[in-house]
């Protein structure tokens, strides 16, 4: 895939927040905005915004972008407002989509900055997070490019009379910096308002560490806030705080549901919004957003290897599994007439489950894949309890289905 359709599909993904759902994720547009004096949040390259700061003495610049190509529309939009060196480049975390722009900005003179963890993280997660990437759809070849000086707990960066605080945080993964400028009193705040709570298919998520870096940032008191991904104007102080009320709410709820004996779906069914957030717009929106997938990741935190039912400690192989249901059923074809009978229902997921175990059987069977292909669309393009990494997910899994299946 190219960036430009990588681009395109995460900026659809992104744009297509359901009503009702938190929408500090919302896709905005490509453009500059100055937050301060000389500080400038740049918006809308594919989903991300990155930043960077005009000094006397240089740049400084925060977030680079998913791929080479958007770091270099980055510069080149940074060239636009200065042609001072870039002196500073700062991470807020290692995920692709805020580092693979980097090798547009290496340069004679240009350090960059992150948390210490940020190294083992590309050395470790890095090969992980293709799987991400493959979800949806997204998957591109950039160069590493690791941080010249690191820090563990906070720096400050002093150039052309400016202070620029760092501060580590946790949230999504565990080597975010925030980065305070106190003369503006502007912090750029990465992706701890994502509502994931880390990337769905990577090992993360950090709830605890969250709370402490939304108190550390209400400490500050800042003006402005000014989030990797979403519209400026709708990341307040106060939506944050809402994320980290609903989270602590929500670390209970699925603490109490597991220490019942409840399996995952006993606990996604448990959970419920508390009365005192129903009066709450703001909690109430960010509830509904953040409880899939907070307690997905928060009952995988909270359990172990093992399931509670034994039977599922060692399940029997996936082919003699499909191979099995297939006889049972009457043959592939059986399966194939139930499940285009659930799917004119719009019992999609049901459908695709069927499918899954004639595709399991006959991996080439068209009929299947085009099947697959229609379900998929149908969920993506549904309105019912959708966050935007599942209609890009959806989105790109219909496409595979198309390849599959042999249409251009």
């Amino acid at each position: 895939m190219n960036c430009t359709s990588t681009g395109i599909l995460l900026a659809l993904s992104l744009s297509l927040i359901l009503p009702g759902q938190a929408s500090a994720q919302a896709m905005p547009p490509r453009g500059m905005v100055e937050v301060g004096n000389g500080v400038y949040a740049a918006t809308g390259y594919a989903s991300n915004n990155m930043g960077f700061i005009v000094t006397s003495e240089g740049v400084v610049v925060i977030d680079t972008g998913m791929t080479p190509e958007i770091g270099r529309e980055f510069l080149a939009d940074i060239r636009k407002q200065t042609d001072q060196p870039i002196r500073y480049v700062i991470f807020t975390h290692y995920h692709y989509d805020h580092v693979d722009g980097a090798s547009a900005f290496q340069a004679p003179g240009t350090q960059f900055v992150a948390q210490e963890n940020l190294v083992s993280n590309l050395k470790t997660l890095k090969g992980l997070e293709r799987v991400n990437q493959t979800v949806l759809g997204s998957a591109s070849e950039a160069p590493a490019v690791y941080p010249d000086i690191t820090y563990r707990e906070s720096t400050t960066l002093t150039i052309g009379g400016r202070e620029i605080q760092l501060f580590h945080a946790q949230g999504e993964t565990n080597d975010a910096t925030l980065v305070w400028l106190p003369q503006d009193r502007v912090v750029f705040i990465g992706d701890l308002n994502n509502a994931n709570l880390g990337s769905p298919v990577m090992p993360e998520g950090y709830p605890e560490g969250l709370i402490a870096a939304v108190n550390l940032i209400g400490s500050l008191a800042p003006k402005t806030l000014v989030p990797g991904h979403g519209r400026i104007q709708e990341t307040t102080l106060e939506s944050l705080q809402a994320l980290s009320t609903v989270t602590a709410n929500l670390m209970v709820q699925v603490r109490q549901s597991v220490g019942s004996g409840n399996d995952l779906e006993a606990t996604m069914a448990a959970v419920a919004m508390p009365a005192e957030f129903r009066t709450d717009p703001l909690l109430a929106a960010t509830f509904e957003a953040c409880r899939e997938p907070y307690v997905n990741r928060l009952f995988k935190n909270y359990t172990g290897y093992y399931g509670s039912n034994p039977v599922q400690f060692r399940p029997a192989p996936a082919r003699e599994r499909s191979a099995l249901l297939a006889e049972l059923a009457g043959g592939n074809a059986r399966l194939l007439a139930t499940a285009g009978r659930l799917a004119s229902e719009g019992q999609y997921q049901l459908a695709l489950e069927i499918l899954d175990i004639v595709t399991t059987n006959e991996p080439g069977n068209r009929e299947a894949r085009l099947a697959r292909e229609q379900a998929f669309t149908a969920l993506a393009r549904s309105g019912k309890d959708l966050n935007w990494y599942h209609r890009a997910a959806y989105f790109n899994a219909a496409r595979k289905e198309e390849a599959l299946a042999g249409l251009p």
